[in-house]
């Protein structure tokens, strides 16, 4: 396979020093950052925009995201972050119990979740008041493990027969 010479090429704040090998049969560049620190990373991913920096840039707008709210390590940023990954994200683990079954995230920023909200009270958690329906206004709480317990979607569970048929039970 061909490698592609991407010496010189800048791509985000990286500038492609030097090929210093393979990975998986895919070249390695030797990249230096606008930032000052050197970086090694995959050709495809500099050519896919996949990484633009070090790692500067994702810091930099952690910094500029937290310094709008300064709230980015409290629990309701946090149960902010949660509920939008569970339902945006398929690769979150718990996906599949929300944003794979139609459950939507519909606060437009952090700063419309927390007025919605407000400070989250001891001992309590983000819960949906509408176990099927979406984080939304008026669907949200702060809400005990025990409310929360009782506000879970039934299950169904099934037996497998023999003959390859299903039943539900209890």
């Amino acid at each position: 396979m061909k490698t592609i010479q991407m010496g010189g090429k800048v791509f985000g704040r990286l500038l492609v020093l030097r090929r210093i090998g393979s990975r998986n049969n895919k070249a390695v560049w030797e990249c230096l950052c606008s930032c000052g620190n050197k970086v090694e990373v995959l050709g495809k991913s500099l050519r896919l925009g996949i990484t633009q920096s070090c790692g500067c840039l994702r810091n930099e707008r952690v910094v500029e995201v937290c310094s709008k709210h300064g709230m980015c390590k409290s629990p309701e940023y946090m149960a902010y972050c949660g509920a939008k990954g569970r339902c945006e994200n398929a690769k979150d683990e718990r996906y599949s119990d929300y944003g794979g079954r139609g459950i939507k995230f519909l606060f437009a920023s952090f700063e419309h979740f927390f007025s919605e909200l407000g400070l989250r009270p001891k001992g309590k958690s983000l819960d949906r008041i509408d176990n099927n329906g979406n984080y939304e206004p008026g669907n949200v709480r702060w809400a005990t493990l025990e409310l929360q317990n009782n506000n879970r979607r039934k299950r169904v569970k099934y037996s497998r027969y023999a003959d390859g048929t299903f039943k539900e039970t209890q």
